[in-house]
């Protein structure tokens, strides 16, 4: 227990215990009995002080908490050594600090005695405590104010309810009273510090445009900012999660490592976010926090503001709502005068009350020309005489009256117009009507853009559906084939034959799977504009016959398609400039679509020559044919022709790319189709086609090579691509070393020699372009092949810029990278 203090002066303690010992004297005369009575009560007071169910404490004149019971002490969490330190002003909210002391100031001077209220007070873990008080004033011997009692009740949780009812209801009047968005959020702020610590509290609004929060209002005493994106926040992931969320220090910092979020300021001890949500779309966040108490909230005040959110949210929305409204209002005279619309307002008689700059424009009329003047007999041609004279008796019922109609110009000139009629109404009734006037034509044009583009916005995110739906089908469907079958073939009882069958079905899903990574590669950066072309004098003859080859396969599963190739110069070699490798994929993915579409009679390719010596190519098919509202949209991103009786794969996006390749050619593309009888793909690529005598030369592409006393360095991290690799060269009998950073390349290029270096640029510690630039400082004749998975609009310059020779891009085909390396090999001997 705590012994009380005293601040008096020695004279005055000599004149109280003078006191105190006549006070004694008279006491000897008292009877045993009466002495032991007075001593127990004294007891019995110390007694009921000390276990009172309620806080007690004694304060002095300087307000130091001089004596306190144990319920005060559980109350508060102070320690003895803590207490003795404090004052009463330390316990209170620093805006009743004044009050407190100026309350205390009159009762240590006898103005006031005792008086009740209900107080808050802060904790030592900073929560709030709700005393209901009872203060009184202790006198010395004297009579006079020396110590102040005060005893106090636990009412949290009741103060908590009715503070929770009232900030409710204050919110909801903070609408109509609040002048702006601002005041409405110090309001709110003001009355969550009743219900739950909100020192550092803040509402962030979301503007999903821009992906960023503003916080208008914030009381924090560490940070200062108005505007911060959502990407890498606590109230970025409240919003991105649609849910509150309550952090420790431990995993806000967890969040901080693992990238999910980026702290500029201090570290919050505890986070707590609530998100604001109106017509299911976050428009804010409420939150807070506290810098030095871990356990500043818990979860009931998780729930509280849960609760208050939806109030909140419809009141921020409420009052974003009448602010606009003010602003429409203060702008109205601006906007009605200078409006691109010609706008007459008109009493309910049809006399003009006022028109704007536009009405002058539009019909010739001034305005000290028009206003008093009917309207019907102002501008209505005689023919639109009456229909007029019925628009305002429309109107002037109550109703919106909207038509199109003719109306005749100052000079005497008619004008098609659209016409919109609105009564101004009021409570006492209607009392004018407002009339815009729009150039029928471009209304029309107006409307038909915007139903336009709502159609094919619906009709977009039905197709980006359908294709997120299918793409997963589409890429399980050979990732299924792949690990079947891998699984399959390292089966101990299956026969060789077999295992081949099954390696051949893992190839061919394997390369169904690399096409579809392709294809939506293609798209992306055929989209975002960062494909190059790689034009050039390409022989379009040889291409087509290796497309046949190629097919030939396709042909096979469908014995009832005739594969034909048209070729109008024959045995001659046709040449134009353009990229082969784009050139080729065109072709391929309309043969494609025809093989797909086509289940009898044949499909013919080639090309033509137009009257402007121009090639138009085509391939034409006996296909399904594709409907007449279909032949431009088929085309689009993620449309396919769908038949209810047949499941036909793909992921829409072929044709895209087509039709984005053959644009960025130079070229048209479009299509003629016939339901249930065919369809033929034209398109055209710029230039005229060159003759050359055809060649009977005929390249292999699968040769052995012997490279024996070769010494290969392969630098690749990954081990999965170094087996490839490996298993590409292992019949050549080269010595192939392997380094997996690239640092490692360069030391090894500077101790060793080596015949030719193959170069993954993605590795850690040294990229391979950098351990490119490096080697090249030293060694600038060995052949280095750059090698990569990656595929980037600059990276292929960057390499040939660092100093290699090759760009290969993975997956490789073995003998596609034997007949590069063959190709430095032979130019070394």
């Amino acid at each position: 227990m705590s012994i009380i203090k005293s601040n008096k002066s020695k004279s005055d303690l000599k004149k109280e215990v003078s006191l105190l010992r006549k006070e004694i004297a008279k006491l000897k005369n008292i009877n045993t009995e009466n002495t032991k009575s007075i001593i127990d009560n004294a007891n019995l007071g110390n007694s009921i002080f000390e276990d009172a169910g309620i806080g007690m404490a004694i304060i002095d004149n300087s307000l130091k908490v001089v004596k306190y019971n144990r319920a005060f002490y559980d109350l508060f969490g102070y320690n003895n050594n803590e207490l003795v330190e404090m004052t009463y002003l330390d316990f209170i909210p620093e805006e009743t600090k004044t009050k407190a002391s100026q309350l205390f100031e009159a009762m240590f001077s006898s103005k006031i005695s005792k008086y009740q209220t209900e107080q808050v007070y802060y904790k030592k873990d900073k929560s709030l405590l709700w005393l209901k008080l009872t203060v009184s004033v202790i006198n010395n011997l004297k009579g006079e104010p020396e110590y102040i009692l005060g005893m106090g009740e636990d009412i949290t949780k009741l103060k908590k309810q009715e503070n929770i009812r009232k900030v409710v209801y204050n919110i909801s009047n903070a609408v109509n009273d609040s002048q702006s968005l601002y005041n409405l959020i110090n309001t709110i702020k003001s009355n969550l510090k009743l219900i739950i610590d909100a020192e550092h509290f803040f509402i962030a609004l979301y503007n999903e445009i821009s992906d960023n929060f503003s916080v208008p209002y914030i009381i924090d005493k560490k940070e200062s900012f108005k505007t911060f994106p959502a990407e890498k926040t606590l109230v970025g992931l409240v919003q991105k999660n649609r849910k509150s969320l309550l952090f420790d220090y431990k995993k806000i910092l967890e969040l901080q490592s693992a990238e999910e979020i980026f702290i500029a300021g201090n570290v919050s001890k505890q986070w707590l976010g609530v998100p604001l949500i109106n017509d299911e779309k976050v428009i804010g966040v409420i939150g807070v926090h506290s810098y030095d108490n871990e356990n500043a909230f818990d979860d009931n005040d998780f729930i509280l503001l849960e609760v208050l959110s939806n109030q909140i949210s419809a009141s921020i929305q409420k009052t974003k709502s009448e602010e606009a409204f003010k602003i429409e209002r203060a702008y109205f005279k601006e906007l009605f005068d200078n409006s691109p619309e010609a706008i007459a307002i008109v009493d309910n008689s049809s006399i003009i009350i006022n028109i704007n700059n536009e009405f002058t424009k539009l019909f010739g009329y001034t305005k000290d020309e028009a206003v008093n003047s009917t309207i019907e007999d102002l501008i209505s041609t005689p023919e639109s005489k009456d229909e007029a004279q019925n628009i305002t008796i429309e109107v002037s019922k109550g109703k919106v009256v909207k038509t199109y109609t003719k109306r005749k110009k100052k000079d005497g000139s008619i004008v098609d117009v659209s016409l919109w009629g609105t009564p101004v109404m009021l409570d006492k009734g209607q009392l004018a009507v407002y009339a815009i006037f729009r150039d029928i034509s471009e209304r029309i044009e107006y409307e038909n853009r915007l139903e336009k583009a709502k159609i094919k916005a619906e009709e977009s995110d039905k197709l980006k559906t359908a294709f997120l739906t299918n793409m997963s089908h589409e890429i399980r469907t050979p990732m299924n084939a792949i690990i079947g079958f891998s699984e399959l073939i390292s089966d101990p009882g299956t026969d060789k034959e077999t295992q081949k069958e099954f390696t051949e079905q893992i190839y061919n899903s394997s390369n169904m799977l690399l096409q579809l990574i392709e294809d939506i590669i293609d798209v992306s950066q055929l989209d975002s504009g960062n494909i190059k072309l790689n034009k050039k004098s390409v022989n379009i003859s040889s291409l087509l016959t290796d497309l046949h080859s190629k097919y030939e396969k396709e042909k096979e599963k469908k014995k009832n398609i005739e594969l034909l190739l048209h070729n109008p110069f024959g045995d001659s070699m046709a040449y134009i400039e353009c990229d082969a490798y784009r050139f080729f994929q065109i072709f391929s993915n309309l043969l494609n679509n025809a093989f797909k579409y086509t289940n009898s009679g044949f499909i013919e390719y080639g090309f033509d020559i137009n009257q402007k010596d121009e090639p138009v190519f085509y391939v034409r098919d006996t296909g399904i044919g594709i409907p007449e509202d279909k032949s431009e949209s088929i085309f689009d991103h993620f449309t396919k022709i769908e038949d209810k009786k047949i499941l036909y794969r793909g992921t829409g996006i072929g044709l895209t790319i087509t039709k984005k390749l053959v644009n960025l050619l130079g070229g048209k593309i479009w299509v003629e189709s016939n339901l249930d009888i065919g369809s033929i793909f034209y398109f055209t690529l710029p230039g005229k086609v060159i003759l050359q005598e055809a060649s009977n030369s005929k390249s292999a592409k699968h040769t052995h090579y012997n490279w024996i006393g070769k010494r290969f360095l392969v630098a690749e991290d990954d081990d999965i691509n170094f087996a490839v690799v490996k298993a590409s060269l292992t019949n050549t009998h080269a010595n192939i070393q392997r380094v997996m950073t690239g640092e490692h390349a360069v030391q090894k290029c500077l101790n060793e020699n080596f015949d030719i270096i193959l170069m993954d640029l993605k590795m850690p510690v040294l990229s391979g372009i950098e351990a490119t630039k490096q080697i090249r400082k030293f060694n600038s004749k060995i052949p280095i092949l750059a090698q990569t998975a990656f595929i980037h609009n600059n990276e292929k310059d960057l390499c040939l810029m660092a100093g290699c020779n090759e760009y290969i891009t993975k997956p490789t085909k073995a003998y596609v990278l034997l007949d590069i390396i063959n190709k430095y090999i032979s130019n070394a001997k």
